[in-house]
């Protein structure tokens, strides 16, 4: 039996949209209908993931968890994660997430004008003391220079079609001082920052161990588990994929997506002041100024909770999703995805679907406390299946604990010029993977 052949299409044609040039083939899919048959119900179809010269191999990323292909290797990366990542373990971390943001507060009222480098350092801190019991102190300390400065490399690379040798990947064999062949020097550079994410922390939480001093953190307790004890001894490669795992906790998602969620979060407060007010009333209201809020106060809390929401769907941080490989030929609506294809999720196509009600560039907290409600954009904004994001947890607390606590503190608004009236407010967004 043949099967049918996909069809080119036009971006603007409909939600399932079909490219194909120079031996590849790519699928946006803009719709959540989409996603959910493709990527949820079709999982194991489209659990792996691309391979991108530049990323999986010249950076050496082919072994990181998100990067790395389905099989036994990235099911230990998981495991790995479900004991870091699971609702017990992040409640565990509730007090830390709460120290953090009171860390945050005081910086911010300190130093408003660094707001930018006290919310780096906030997210940076979150993952490095859940994922290695390392506190971070400075927006410029190397774990978070480091980390940053990786993953603002990977997140170009991984851009389907960001470098001609990904196309064309015979090209990887010219010689680095060939004009167009910047991508070796990208690749060298991110090959080296990688190599020092995935060796200095665990190798300083290893160390800790040995002296009877490491903090409670996910790596020490990999490491220390006697449940765990027989895996560690007899399977080769636990030590390496732990390294790697931790790694990609550590410059992953997670954080990108707390820091880009609270900047965005800010911005969204000073320009639409009178949605500020309202939910400060409400924190005063339920939380009072005796007390700070806790993760506890969130169902009481319903329009802070719209305005987290409305924040992750008017600037999602992945506005698109990390590509999706298909691992064998698929028909789907009665066309040929072929073995190989690149699956990308369009996730701004979702948030930014069309309101009758709210236009979708407009900042609305409202859409979520509607009675036919807007769809929560938690849906869309950490993954789909297989491969979705097992920080989701960890980042909607510690942007929760983050946002009441700076509503609660703070007034914001534009700066002011000499006469009085606002600066127009100005942002400029990454191209990369996280905007």
């Amino acid at each position: 039996m043949s099967l049918p052949s996909a069809r080119l299409t036009l971006p603007s044609s409909g939600d399932i949209v079909y490219y194909q040039g120079l031996g590849n083939s790519i699928l946006v899919l803009n719709s959540l209908e989409a996603m959910t048959d493709l990527l949820v119900k079709k999982g194991n179809t489209y659990c792996s993931r691309p391979y991108f010269v530049v990323a999986s191999e010249l950076m050496n990323l082919i072994n990181s968890t998100a990067f790395t292909p389905f099989g036994a290797r990235w099911r230990l990366h998981r495991k790995f994660m479900r004991i870091a990542l699971s609702t017990e373990a992040v409640k565990g971390h509730e007090g830390t997430l709460s120290e953090i943001a009171s860390l945050l507060n005081t910086s911010l009222k300190d130093g408003p004008e660094e707001f930018v480098d006290h919310v780096r350092l906030a997210a940076g801190h979150v993952i490095m003391s859940t994922i290695y019991g390392i506190s971070v102190r400075s927006p410029q300390d190397p774990y978070i220079t480091i980390a940053e400065s990786a993953m603002n490399m990977i997140s170009k690379a991984v851009i389907p079609g960001a470098f001609i040798v990904d196309l064309i990947p015979i090209l990887k064999y010219l010689p680095s001082w060939t004009p167009f062949a910047t991508f070796h020097y990208v690749g060298g550079e991110g090959r080296r920052m990688v190599a020092e994410l995935i060796s200095k922390p665990f190798e300083y939480v290893k160390s800790q161990i040995e002296a009877r001093n490491a903090k409670p953190s996910f790596t020490m307790d990999v490491l220390t588990k006697n449940d765990l004890k027989a895996e560690r001894e007899n399977d080769p490669e636990f030590e390496t994929s732990l390294k790697w795992a931790s790694a990609s906790m550590y410059a992953g998602e997670s954080g990108q997506e707390i820091s880009s969620s609270i900047l965005n979060m800010i911005m969204a407060m000073a320009t639409n002041t009178e949605k500020l007010r309202i939910a400060q009333a409400e924190i005063d209201e339920v939380v009072g100024r005796s007390r700070t809020p806790v993760i506890q106060d969130r169902e009481s809390l319903p329009y802070v909770h719209a305005i987290i929401k409305e924040t992750l769907r008017w600037h999602p941080p992945l506005p698109m999703d990390i590509a999706r490989s298909s691992i064998h030929d698929d028909v789907y609506r009665g066309y040929l995805i072929p073995v190989g294809t690149t699956v990308i999720p369009n996730v701004w196509a979702i948030a930014h679907a069309p309101d009758p009600v709210y236009p979708p560039d407009t900042f609305a907290p409202e859409r979520f406390l509607r009675e036919n409600s807007t769809l929560d954009p938690s849906v869309y904004c950490f993954g789909f299946g297989r491969r979705n994001c097992p920080g989701r947890t960890l980042a909607e607390n510690s942007i929760f604990l983050t946002t009441a606590y700076i509503l609660q503190s703070f007034n914001i608004s534009a700066a002011q010029d000499k006469d009085g009236h606002d600066i127009p407010i100005w942002v400029e967004y990454s191209s990369g993977l996280v905007s």
